[in-house]
């Protein structure tokens, strides 16, 4: 890829590798669709497939290690009920190469629960993700991704295994980059188990040589007893300072359901994601988002939600 799309590799773009567990296994916490969205869950969060590719990528960036340590936070506030609490300890997460065309990624995390300012319980969650790149033509490279994730909690913590395969293509033309993919997947959640399908298409215009603007559209279809789907449009604007700064602008407008379409909940989050560097070595990473749902169909409650994540990038 061309550097002029390099601000992107630092881009909270946000596809969490939990997102669908964490939908399904808590909207019975208040019977309720809880708002976990794509921002619950791991650097697949921050650092989602998509990134990923651009990071181990870029040729030019001579590192083989990128990963984040840090805090992730987010407080889920329904009308008229107790708040519900999920605080993540990133040990490490993040992706190696171990040649031009493979990688390996790795999260490993602790979440804590919390409903209503009351522990309720924790998980710890650890997924191997091995990645393969292969170029096609000057204009045209695939990419594989495939994963493994495994969920132990107590209490109301999640427990579930999940495999994953997602095949995605490139298109570099110029000023215009596009990603397409599909992910397929299949979900152990003792009990609730299903099949899964999603796919994010990315559009990037390079404006300027410190300016890029975009979108992604999200669709997502869990075939399982809760019946989750969800659909998003997310513009944004990435800016890319000479000092090494990156800023990132995002909005997103969509909706999800459960149920069998019986729940639904329309929704609006604005976010502001950035990184600054310390030096060759570290850089602070800063994730803010505000979320506004508003229940469309069913009785679940209206939904405003924070999320943070901040933490230190390293790479060597």
């Amino acid at each position: 890829m061309t550097k002029k799309y390099a601000p992107f590799l630092l881009s909270g773009l946000l596809v969490s590798a939990g997102t669908f567990a964490n939908v399904e296994e808590n909207q019975g916490a208040h019977g309720m669709l809880l708002a976990n969205l794509s921002t619950v869950d791991s650097m697949q969060d921050q650092y989602d497939y998509e990134t990923q590719i651009e990071r181990i990528e870029n040729r030019d960036i001579p590192t083989r290690t990128r990963a984040l340590t840090g805090i992730e936070y987010e407080n889920i506030n329904p009308d008229g009920q107790g708040n519900i609490e999920y605080l993540h300890y990133i040990y490490a997460d993040g992706f190696t190469r171990v040649t031009d065309y493979f990688s390996m990624g790795y999260v490993l995390k602790e979440i804590h629960f919390k409903d209503d300012g009351n522990s309720v319980g924790q998980a710890n969650y650890t997924e191997l993700i091995p990645a393969f790149f292969f170029p096609i033509s000057e204009n045209i490279r695939g990419n594989l991704f495939m994963g493994y994730e495994k969920v132990i909690g107590n209490g109301y913590g999640w427990n579930y295994d999940k495999y994953k395969f997602k095949p995605g293509l490139d298109f570099d033309l110029g000023n215009h980059f596009l990603h397409v993919n599909v992910e397929l997947g299949y979900e152990d959640n003792h009990g609730d188990n299903g099949a899964f399908f999603e796919t994010e298409p990315l559009y990037l215009y390079n404006l300027t040589d410190s300016i890029n603007l975009g979108a992604k559209v999200l669709y997502v279809d869990v075939d399982n007893d809760w019946n989750y789907r969800e659909f998003a449009v997310k513009p944004l604007v990435q800016f890319n300072f000479d000092n090494g700064n990156y800023l990132e602008l995002r909005y997103e407008n969509g909706w999800l359901e459960g149920a069998a379409g019986q729940m639904k909940h329309d929704y609006n989050i604005y976010a502001l994601y950035t990184e600054l560097p310390i030096n060759d070595t570290f850089s602070i990473l800063a994730d803010i988002q505000y979320k506004m749902l508003e229940t469309s169909k069913g009785n679940a409650p209206d939904q405003d939600i924070f999320f943070s994540k901040v933490g230190i990038v390293w790479k060597f």
